[in-house]
Formats: C-alpha cells, sequence, structure tokens
C-alpha cells in the first residue's frame, strides 16, 4: 500500500518495545505502556506508524496482534472526540489504508480492523467517506473468499445498527443510499457463493469458508430488511426464498462439525440464520411472504424433528422454535396450528423434548454456574431451548388457550406422576413439568415484578403448595439442586402473584438456601430475595423492615459467607442482595453496619487489585452508599467519622495505586460523606483536596461529574477557607475552563462556576470575574450548542440573582461595551428551550431580576424591555421546546475491556440545589417585581408591555391584588388593561 510506505518506519522498533510491554503480566509495567502510547497516539504520523506495525514482516505476530489492539483503541478514544487532535493528514490516510490492509491481513487481525473501521464509519459514513461502500462492493469480485469474508465481516457492523434506530428521514435516506450500492450486488454474491458451495462440496476447507460468506450474507440481509422491506428484496423475494429454502433443506455435514462437542458448526450457524430473517419476514411483512410460508413451516417442522438434543445445535433449534412461535402468534395462522392432532405432535415431539434438562446442561449448571444463570435467568437476552420453547407455547396460547392448557396440562401430570414413582432418578421430569406449567402460566411479564397476567386455567398458588414448596422446605438445601433452583425461579417469576402472607413464609427458606454449596442455587436465592425486597402490594413494601428484622443477622451472615466463597466471587447478585438488604432493613441494619463495611472494604480491596466485573463493583459502592445512608442522615456527625476512619484508609489506597476503575465511585462516596456533615471540612479531605485539582485526574471524562460535585461540597461547607492561597482557586478556575470548552461536559463546567459564585465571597472572585465571562463568550462564538445556550442563559440568571442584575449587566459591558444587548438577544432566541422545573424557574427569577432591578433595562437597554418580559411570560405559560440535540458522541473512554466509567450510585445522589427556595412560584415574583418598578417609575412601565402577554401579566397581578398602576381597588386603567376580576382583594 503506498500510504502505508511512505511511513517513516525508524520509530518501528521503539514502538514494537512499548507494545511488547503491553502484554506485559505486571499491572504497573503494563500499565505504563498503555499510558505512553495514549499521550503520543496523536502525534503527527503515529496511527500510519501502528498500522505499519500490524503487517510488518520483522515485527513478531503477538506485537502485530498488539499493534492491531493499539489501533482499534486509539481509534475509540479519537476518532469521534471532540477534543481529538487527530490531524486531517492522519485521517486521510488511515481511511484510504485500512480497507486493504484489512483485506490482506491474517483472521484474527482482519476481524480487530474490521472493528476498526466500524468506529470510524460510525462516524463519517456515508458523508465523510462516500468511496467506503463503493470500495467493500468492488471486492466481492475478488476469487478469495476470505477477502470476501472480510469485507462482509467489515460491512455487517455498520449496518447493524438499523436494527435498532428510531425511524427518521435520515435513517431512511442513508438505507437508501446503501440499497442503491449494495442490494444487487449482494444479491449476486448471495446466489453465486451458494452455486460455489456445491461445486466445492469434496473440499471441506474451502466449503467452510463460503458457508461463513452465507452466514455473512445473511446477517446483512437481516439487517438490509428490519426497519421496512426494501423494494428491491420484495422484487428479489422469490431469489432469496430459494436460496433459504435450499439452505434449510440440507443435510447435516460431517466435515463441518466442529471438534468442541458444544459448538455449532458453519451449516448450522447459517441455518439459525435463516430462521432468524424468515422469522423476520413472518411477523413483519407476512402478506407479502405468505405464499413462502408452509414451505417454510414444513421444513422447520422437519428440522426441529430430525435434529439431536447435541449442545451445538440450541441455537439453530431455538432460532427455528422462534420462527415457528412468531408464525402461530399472528391471527391469521392460527389455523396452522388448531387441529388438537397438531398441538399434540406439537407437544410431544417439539415442546417437551426440548424442555428437558439434558447432560450437557448439568455439566454448565456445576461447572460454568455465570453461564447457566446468563442464559436462564429471568430478563436475560440469550436464545436457549427452554425458552424458545416456552415462547411458542406461549404462541399458541394466544389464540387456543383452553385446549393448549387442557392438552399440555396433562402431560405436566404424566411427567409428575413419573418423578413421584423414582424422584432421585426421574428429578428430570419434575423439572420439565415446572418448565411447562411456567410457560402455560404467564401470558405477559415485567422485569420488575415477574408475570404481571397470568392463564386463567392455572392456579399459581395451588401449583406453589402442591408442587414447588415441598422442595423448598427439604432442610438439605443441597439435594437436588436443579430442582432447588426451579424452585426459586418460580417464586421469582410468579412473586407478584403469590399472597403476602406465602411470600412472607418463603423468605426465610430463600435465606436458608443461600447456603448451598451449588452457586446456581445460592445466586437464584439472593436474586430472589432482592426482588421481593423491592415488591409493593398496594404502593406498601410486600417485605417490611419489621419483617426482614428476625432474619436479618442470619441474611447478612448467609450473603457474606455465601460471597466467601471460590465459586461465587465477585457474584453480582449476592452483591446485589446486599445492597438491597441494607437499605431496606432501615434503622435496623445499624447495629452490623460495622462488621457490614468492615467485610465490604476488604472485598473492595481484593477486587481493586483486577476490576473486572463492572455490575458486581457497581453494587459494592451502593452498598456502601446504603450503610452510610442507614447510620449518618440528620448530620449525625460521630457516625459520619466512623464511616470516614473506615473509609478512607482503603479509599487512599485507590487513589494512591491509580485505580482509574473506581475513582468516580471513591468521589462520589466522599462528596455524601462531606455533604452530610453540618458545615466546615475537616483537615484528611483538606490534605485530599489539592489533588482534585491535579489535570490528570480531570483527564479521565468518566470523573468530571463526580469530581464536580464534590469540589461543590467543599465549597459549601468551607467557602472560601478551602482555598489555602490564590493558586488553588486559579486550579480550580482552569477546571472549569477546561470543563466549559467541551461540548460533552460544559453542563459540569456550568455546575461548577455556579458553585464558586453561590458559595465564595465576591471579593475572593474579583479578580477573576471578567476572565470567568470571557471564558463563556469565546465558547459561544467558537462551538455554540443548544446545550450550551441552555447554560448559559441559566448562569446569567443566577448571575442576577445572586450577585445583582446591574452587576451582572456590568460584568459584561466591562468585556465591551453594549455586549450585555447581543448576549441577551441571543440568549432569549433559546429561551423555551430550557429544560428542568429548577432550571425554568431559575431563568424566570433571574430574567425578572434583569427586568425589574436593574436601571439599564429602563435606559440604556430599553428596547430589550418588551422582548425580555415576554420571553419570561412564555417560559412560564408554554411548554418547553422539544428541540433536537446535537449528537455529541464522546468516545474518550476506551470501551475495549473494562475502563472507568461514570455510573451514578443511586443511595449516594443529592437532592437538586434550588437557587432561589424563598421564591416558590415565579409568577407571583414577576407580579410583585412589576408592581414595585412601576411603583418606582410612575407611567413608564405599562405602557412597555406588549399586547401579546397583557392578559397573562394582569392575571399574575390580579392574582396577588396588586397593578402597575396604583391600588387594585379603585384604579383607572386602560381598556386594554380591564379584566373580569376572579379575586377578591381586601379593603
Amino acid at each position: 500500500n503506498a500510504t502505508i510506505a511512505m511511513v517513516d518506519t525508524s520509530q518501528l522498533p521503539q514502538l514494537a518495545g512499548y507494545l511488547q510491554q503491553t502484554l506485559d503480566p505486571g499491572l504497573s509495567v503494563r500499565r505504563g505502556a498503555e499510558k505512553f502510547l495514549e499521550s503520543v497516539e496523536t502525534s503527527p504520523g503515529f496511527p500510519m506508524l501502528l498500522l505499519t506495525a500490524v503487517e510488518a514482516p520483522q515485527v513478531e505476530p503477538p506485537i502485530r496482534m498488539a499493534a492491531a489492539i493499539a489501533f482499534k483503541n486509539l481509534l475509540r478514544r479519537q476518532w469521534s472526540s471532540e477534543d481529538s487532535k487527530l490531524s486531517p493528514e492522519d485521517r486521510t490516510a488511515v481511511k484510504q489504508a485500512v480497507v486493504d490492509l484489512m483485506l490482506r491481513a491474517p483472521d484474527s487481525i482482519q476481524r480487530l480492523l474490521s472493528e476498526g473501521i466500524a468506529i470510524i464509519a460510525n462516524c463519517d459514513f456515508p458523508h465523510n467517506w462516500e468511496d467506503l461502500l463503493p470500495h467493500l462492493v468492488s471486492k466481492f469480485s475478488t476469487p478469495d473468499f476470505n477477502a470476501i469474508n472480510g469485507v462482509l465481516r467489515t460491512a455487517n457492523p455498520l449496518f447493524r445498527r438499523y436494527r435498532f434506530e428510531v425511524r427518521s428521514d435520515k435513517l431512511w435516506s442513508e438505507i437508501g443510499y446503501v440499497l442503491e450500492i449494495l442490494a444487487a450486488p449482494l444479491t449476486e454474491l448471495f446466489q453465486n457463493t451458494f452455486a460455489m458451495i456445491k461445486t466445492h462440496e469434496s473440499d471441506p476447507a474451502a466449503v467452510k469458508v463460503l458457508y461463513d460468506s452465507i452466514k455473512l450474507i445473511c446477517e446483512l440481509f437481516y439487517s438490509l430488511n428490519y426497519q421496512d422491506l426494501p423494494a428491491y428484496f420484495e422484487d428479489n423475494m422469490a431469489t432469496w426464498m430459494e436460496g433459504f429454502s435450499a439452505l434449510l433443506s440440507l443435510p447435516p455435514n460431517p466435515a463441518l462439525i466442529e471438534d468442541d462437542p458444544d459448538k455449532p458448526g458453519v451449516l448450522e450457524d447459517v441455518k439459525a440464520q435463516v430462521c432468524t430473517n424468515i422469522a423476520l419476514y413472518a411477523s413483519k411483512y407476512d402478506e407479502d411472504f405468505e405464499t413462502y410460508l408452509p414451505k417454510f413451516v414444513e421444513l422447520t417442522w422437519t428440522l426441529l424433528t430430525t435434529t439431536g438434543l447435541e449442545l451445538r445445535y440450541d441455537t439453530l433449534v431455538s432460532t427455528a422454535l422462534s420462527f415457528l412461535a412468531s408464525v402461530a402468534d399472528r391471527e391469521k395462522n392460527k389455523d396452522l396450528f388448531g387441529n388438537p392432532d397438531t398441538m399434540q405432535s406439537i407437544c410431544d415431539q417439539v415442546i417437551v423434548p426440548n424442555l428437558f434438562f439434558r447432560e450437557g446442561d448439568e455439566e454448565i449448571f456445576e461447572d460454568n454456574a455465570e453461564e447457566y444463570i446468563r442464559r436462564d435467568m429471568e430478563g436475560s437476552d440469550v436464545d436457549t431451548r427452554r425458552r424458545a420453547a416456552s415462547d411458542l407455547v406461549r404462541a399458541l396460547c394466544k389464540h387456543w388457550e383452553a385446549p393448549v392448557t387442557a392438552l399440555f396440562l396433562g402431560r405436566v401430570q404424566s411427567l409428575l406422576e413419573e418423578y413421584t414413582q423414582d424422584p432421585a432418578n426421574k428429578w428430570r421430569n419434575k423439572d420439565a413439568a415446572i418448565y411447562l406449567i411456567s410457560a402455560l402460566a404467564v401470558r405477559t411479564k415485567k422485569s420488575s415484578t415477574g408475570a404481571s397476567s397470568i392463564n386463567d386455567g392455572i392456579n399459581i398458588v395451588d401449583v406453589f403448595q402442591t408442587t414447588i414448596l415441598a422442595d423448598l422446605q427439604d432442610p438439605n438445601v443441597n439435594a437436588l439442586p436443579v430442582l432447588k433452583a426451579n424452585a426459586i425461579k418460580f417464586v421469582t417469576t410468579f412473586r407478584s402473584q403469590m399472597p403476602k402472607e406465602m411470600l412472607g413464609g418463603v423468605f426465610p427458606l430463600l435465606v436458608a438456601h443461600l447456603t448451598s454449596t451449588a452457586p446456581v442455587v445460592s445466586s437464584y436465592a439472593a436474586a430472589t430475595i432482592e426482588k421481593i425486597l423491592v415488591l409493593k402490594q398496594g404502593g406498601a413494601p410486600v417485605i417490611t423492615e419489621a419483617d426482614i428484622a428476625p432474619h436479618l443477622e442470619s441474611l447478612l451472615g448467609n450473603l457474606f459467607t455465601a460471597l466467601a466463597q471460590p465459586q461465587n466471587a465477585e457474584n453480582e447478585y449476592i452483591m446485589k442482595a446486599i445492597m438491597r438488604v441494607i437499605s431496606s432493613a432501615k434503622n435496623s441494619v445499624q447495629q452490623y453496619v460495622g462488621i457490614v463495611v468492615e467485610r465490604l472494604s476488604a472485598i473492595l480491596l481484593e477486587v481493586a487489585k483486577n476490576p473486572g466485573k463492572p455490575r458486581f463493583n457497581h453494587f459494592m459502592f451502593e452498598s456502601f452508599a446504603c450503610s452510610i445512608r442507614a447510620c449518618c442522615d440528620g448530620a449525625n456527625v460521630s457516625a459520619i467519622e466512623s464511616f470516614e476512619t473506615a473509609l478512607f484508609p482503603p479509599f487512599h489506597i485507590l487513589l494512591t495505586n491509580d485505580v482509574v476503575e473506581f475513582q468516580p465511585y471513591v468521589f462520589q462516596l466522599l462528596s455524601l460523606l462531606l455533604e452530610m456533615r453540618p458545615t466546615g471540612v475537616p483537615a484528611p479531605y483538606m490534605e485530599l483536596f489539592p489533588h482534585l485539582l491535579a489535570p490528570a485526574l480531570w483527564e479521565s471524562k468518566a470523573n468530571s461529574t463526580p469530581l464536580v460535585r464534590l469540589l461543590q461540597a467543599f465549597l459549601a461547607k468551607g467557602k472560601d477557607g478551602v482555598f489555602t492561597d490564590d493558586s488553588q482557586l486559579e486550579g480550580m478556575l482552569g477546571v472549569y475552563q477546561k470543563l466549559i470548552s467541551s461540548k460533552s461536559q460544559d453542563h459540569n463546567g456550568f455546575t461548577l462556576i455556579e458553585a464558586m459564585v453561590m458559595h465564595l465571597s465576591e471579593e475572593k472572585l474579583a479578580n477573576f470575574f471578567t476572565t470567568i465571562l470571557t471564558l463563556l463568550l469565546t465558547r459561544m462564538q467558537a462551538s455554540r450548542t443548544t446545550k450550551f445556550t441552555r447554560g448559559l442563559l441559566t448562569f446569567v440568571c443566577f448571575l442576577a440573582g445572586k450577585r445583582g442584575a446591574s452587576s451582572t449587566i456590568q460584568g459584561f459591558d466591562t468585556i465591551q461595551p453594549g455586549l450585555f444587548a447581543m448576549v441577551l438577544k441571543r440568549l432569549l432566541e433559546d429561551v423555551q428551550k430550557v429544560s428542568g422545573d429548577t432550571e425554568r424557574k431559575t431563568c424566570a427569577v433571574g430574567m425578572t431580576l434583569l427586568l425589574t432591578q436593574a436601571p439599564e433595562m429602563l435606559s440604556t437597554y430599553g428596547e430589550l424591555w418588551p422582548a425580555l418580559l415576554t420571553a419570561i411570560v412564555k417560559l412560564l405559560e408554554l411548554p418547553q421546546d422539544e428541540a433536537e440535540e446535537e449528537n455529541v458522541v464522546d468516545f474518550e473512554e476506551d470501551n475495549s475491556g473494562y475502563k472507568a466509567a461514570f455510573a451514578k450510585l443511586a443511595y449516594a445522589g443529592s437532592a437538586e440545589l434550588d437557587p432561589f427556595p424563598d421564591i416558590a412560584d415565579a409568577k407571583p415574583f414577576l407580579a410583585t417585581q412589576l408592581h414595585a418598578l412601576a411603583t418606582q417609575h410612575p407611567g413608564q412601565v405599562a405602557g412597555q408591555v406588549p399586547a401579546e402577554v397583557q392578559s397573562m401579566v394582569q392575571g399574575y397581578l390580579q392574582v396577588k391584588c396588586l397593578t402597575l398602576f396604583g391600588n387594585a381597588k379603585g384604579s383607572s386603567l386602560p381598556t386594554t388593561y380591564r379584566w373580569h376580576s376572579l379575586v377578591h382583594c381586601p379593603e
């Protein structure tokens, strides 16, 4: 490639050395190399140097792979970031080189470069990379199908987002552009590839590559057809459906079966994607598809009744079942399944066999609990045979509920009878029966409440008492663990359908099952406890603090004991349950908080060595926050100090060791503790304060929001005393400058400067005030957005309320005479776009003060007075404009692996600050201020009220028994100001 050939390779050995260090098992070495590479990644030519390393023959293969990973991560951080310093030349060079390099690369590197191309395309395609799609399509004619697969693998993520995006004119335009270029060549490639499979049947290696192509083509077909049925595919439906039919008819090919018995072969993957495609057509384009439907139902039925129960076929079977479910769900197709013999065949040959617990499932249950739970837990998006079979049962019940229920309950009864005769060996029968009952019973469900509507023909309470309860009451919590897990899952699914008394009786049984040695059982018990604790009936918690209190010691003990088991290390379900128990137990938990925090701190320091499970970590920090809330609300200083004593040492270790993944959480908890203090900033916080202003901390945008909140707490509690010298104040203003210049972080900049204005003396900020405003105006001129304009308007109004209206105007005019008028005119254009009750109130109050308390508004800027009043009234009377937000995409954070990201802690949240708490309602405030202004300036105000807002202004005044012309009683008002009084004003 000519572009790569022009790269200076003299630095390649040094780059290879740093890439080698990124593979070092030592954390400090690895992070040091990663940070160095990040620090130079925007240097001119560096992206192309990485691409050179990807295929340089003198570079070892592991280093080439590391270069490809570094290149992809560079793109994640820099390509779409507003702060990116990547040069236009480097961007152009990368786009010119990367596609052909990807096609030449070996498979593992090809996949990474494909992902990199997708990152670029998400930002630049189609308008800023117009030659990408034609370039990719041109490669369809190459005889090398490995290269074609690289093209298809690159194209797939470009169009996969069509499956999820909201419909819009912009989206339709892009899809139309893509179809015009891609639809016909893709169809031709589909036909040619399938024809080549027939000619290469004797070459398994070649056939496997060709089937990979077919699978990728089918995935593209799904994406391109998801939003609507394109005219081209409608016109060529016969070509595609004949191909799909032929693919589903293919017999198994032993040569394509993977060595791993659990891994599907490429042919199974192809058939699964075909089933997904025809399910899309059956559910969304049924009228166009109806001529092909009977054939595909027949093919799918044959596939389901001839495919084995091995794990490698699970995806294929689940997608085939999903297709049948999508067909059965449609009213017009119900007669296909209404025959009793058909129902019986479906039950015996399809549903029940795919509900049975296999040896492979048992291996996953015992050896890979996390994977089992991921597949089986309520709310998972993973398709399994059991879930797909359950969906088919529900689809059949939609139109034939009574006969399907009667038929399937008969099968349930026989399964349970077989279990009763030999429980030790026939427990799988009961497992299948419970699964079938659940599938029949649930009509609709929600993740928050479980089953929300159930089959009238099934008595859930009776099923629980006769079939489920015995498994939970068994004192041996380790016996038949699959049935234990099923029983607990039954409670989870039907928790909102069970009486309070029944759930109260189940609660201690769940606590006991936390001690099970089977991690699936203890995880399900923890998850069910958590879900029951948030369940409400009639607006009140089903399980109250009083219900928890008798079991609290054993509950917390069992949870932490379970978490200490090696098989439950970093178990998110158990940690979430700990969080919920602390929160729900309220005052009862206070006596246990000391040991809870001690155990949590030990866990924190252990997982900090290698943070790997974000949800577990989040719930862990939520548990800290719950503990603080439980003991420290009400400004309990001694309790706050106890937490500070316990938490500062581990927090110090996290910050000192630069555990960036946990920093946002630490700052939130420190904010919570400091905010709870009545006043003052203790010495340990003051020692930390200078470090909070260090630029390195602010490089991670995940830190911005929690750090700003922490600085707010310092300012609120310490006022001017927070700063030991002006350099620290300048450091904080430097932070403000960095934030306000960023489109994605300017809201944090406004929050910080408002806190400084609110809590610092005027004298403290006097020397910096002009610079503060100048930075805002510079940003407004350079890169104004609706979001920024709203923030600036709110800040100007905030200033008017806190530092005086006239002082605010003079602050702008000091920079340039008449500047305030220009700023105000621009800001008034976006008044109706201000969102949030507090922000809208702040704007109304601030603009009212500018209108009524700034002499300049009746003199120098008198021509703006009517427009300002009109804007205030419209803000008070009209809803917010639903303006389209700017699409500020921020890829600064490296999303590869587990990196720092800001996740707000629900239990560490702070109340929204109202800058004007003494003003409950802005309307009467406007009335009183206008009346006072009219009194001070007789005859100057009433005549300036624009006609379009006169009636509203009169209404505000009347409510307060005020007028712009003296007393409301007996006043002589102009005709345009007369109204029928609905408010009685006392004499």
